[in-house]
């Protein structure tokens, strides 16, 4: 319905009607206060039902979005730590002109002169637990094929993998790669 306006001399309020079915624009039709009054507390808010609805409605929606979204984030973070491992395992080859054989020689001292502490401080966990892996005949970091909490999409062979790929060089590393 239309806002109502009111006349202050007559005391009458007017609203817009719909137009007319030969006429040209919209008819001018008077209302009594009492009617505008009616009309405006009739469509005041909303009742106890159509609120319980509409948050019913919310709670569905957010008990349904909560899973991928949790995903999402496991994959996020996973990407970054691998991401993360890789920088690191070039930092150690610029320094000691060799890859290291297993993750652990990131956080240790290599026995190189000049060495200021480790290329990470600790390394981390996937985030569905476990640990990071390093294929050396493939140059890769990543999730290990054989863990059992990750969905087998995410390691490493499986179809959106996470990984990289941490030699400049690598050509077997390359076939995953399309």
């Amino acid at each position: 319905m239309r806002k109502a306006r009111s006349l202050k001399r007559t005391g009458r309020v007017f609203a817009w009607g719909f137009p007319h079915v030969y006429g040209k624009g919209f008819e001018l039709t008077t209302l009594s206060n009492r009617t505008a009054r009616k009309i405006r507390n009739e469509n005041g808010g909303m009742t106890w039902l159509q609120l319980l609805i509409l948050v019913a409605i919310v709670v569905v929606i957010g008990v349904l979005s909560f899973p991928p979204w949790l995903e999402y984030r496991k994959v996020g973070t996973a990407d970054v730590d691998v991401e993360t491992i890789a920088v690191a395992i070039e930092k150690y080859f610029k320094h000691t002109s060799e890859y290291p054989t297993n993750l652990n020689a990131l956080i240790t001292n290599p026995d190189v002169e000049g060495w200021r502490g480790g290329y990470l401080e600790s390394i981390p966990e996937t985030p569905w637990g476990g640990n990071y892996v390093l294929h050396q005949d493939t140059y890769k970091v990543g999730i290990a094929e054989s863990h059992p909490r990750v969905p087998e999409k995410y390691r490493i062979g499986g179809v959106a993998e996470i990984s990289r790929v941490y030699h400049a060089d690598a050509r077997l590393g390359e076939k995953y790669w399309w």
